[in-house]
């Protein structure tokens, strides 16, 4: 048994810079990151979908660019080296954020946590083997993954979510996205101004239902603006593939339809990534959906976390 002072699991936004001023400050800090340093925003979110949306971008403007008074005759969009210089950057940013990990009083462990006790944790290495940790103060930074809904034959078929879809480097003909939120209308836009059709379909009434109408109002009509057609108050009744079509049938405003596509993005929101932790072994509670409940100091139910 390794014991630390500090414990941070996830080394996203929050747990690398925490991981450092711990570090500085003289604490003997642990950090235990299961995949990638950087977390999601820069190896899934942030950083790989910005770099993407500048070369869209860069193709929208190339294909309205009678407005500035530019002439282009025609353009192509090669996806394989949008995804190339995608990658590059993220590893640039990955590797940065990998550094910040490795200096005075810092431990980095690449490897699955679980709690065996109130404040110990069994760390399953991706190299091979385990580690058992302790610490007094453990903080927990697992972060989100994507949310998969429940739709008859959708385990039949191929489908990607807003991770994977970063790595795909052919151009769909025909892009279905389920939901209507940020992810969805960003991936949305962006293979739109690629040059594919794009539907999206979402169950509430608006885009952004969260945000005020004039808002959702404005975003949608740019968003038709550009050729992307737009389903709301759809609910998916099933999910099948054929051999050239994913199709998707969807009751909206009482009646059914039938849409077809190459690829499907599912972008119906996130989940909590605190299965795995095996909270059961500590006090942490959490809600009926997985997340962690805290007070407004953003503690735990069990002291120290």
């Amino acid at each position: 048994m390794q014991h630390f002072d500090a414990i941070i699991i996830g080394s996203g936004q929050g747990g690398t810079p925490l991981a450092r001023k711990l570090a500085q400050a003289g604490w003997k800090t642990a950090m235990v990151e299961k995949r990638w340093a950087g977390g999601t925003c820069i190896n899934d979110g942030c950083t790989p979908t910005k770099a993407m949306i500048a070369s869209a971008r860069v193709a929208y403007e190339a294909a309205n660019s009678n407005r500035w008074g530019i002439r282009v005759d025609g353009y192509a969009t090669n996806l394989e080296a949008v995804v190339e210089r995608k990658n590059k950057i993220v590893s640039s940013f990955r590797g940065g954020s990998e550094k910040r990990l490795q200096g005075e009083n810092q431990t980095l462990f690449y490897g699955e946590a679980s709690f065996t006790g109130r404040k110990t944790l069994q760390v399953a290495l991706n190299k091979g083997g385990s580690e058992l940790i302790s610490a007094e103060h453990i903080f927990i930074d697992t972060g989100t993954w994507p949310l998969i809904p429940d739709i008859p034959g959708l385990s039949d078929i191929s489908w990607f979510t807003s991770t994977t879809l970063l790595d795909l480097t052919t151009l769909p003909s025909h892009l279905l996205v389920l939901g209507g939120s940020y992810i969805a209308l960003e991936f949305g836009q962006m293979f739109r101004r690629f040059g594919c059709e794009v539907t999206i379909i979402e169950r509430s009434s608006n885009l952004l239902s969260r945000e005020d109408d004039d808002v959702t109002s404005a975003i949608r009509k740019m968003l038709e603006g550009e050729g992307i057609r737009i389903f709301t108050e759809a609910q998916v009744q099933k999910a099948e593939q054929t051999s050239r079509h994913i199709v998707l049938s969807i009751n909206t405003g009482g009646q059914t339809h039938t849409v077809e596509g190459s690829h499907l993005l599912i972008a119906t929101g996130r989940a909590p990534q605190t299965a795995a932790l095996r909270l059961d072994q500590t006090g942490v509670k959490t809600d009926a959906h997985g997340y962690i409940l805290v007070n407004d100091k953003l503690e735990t139910s069990e002291p120290g976390i």
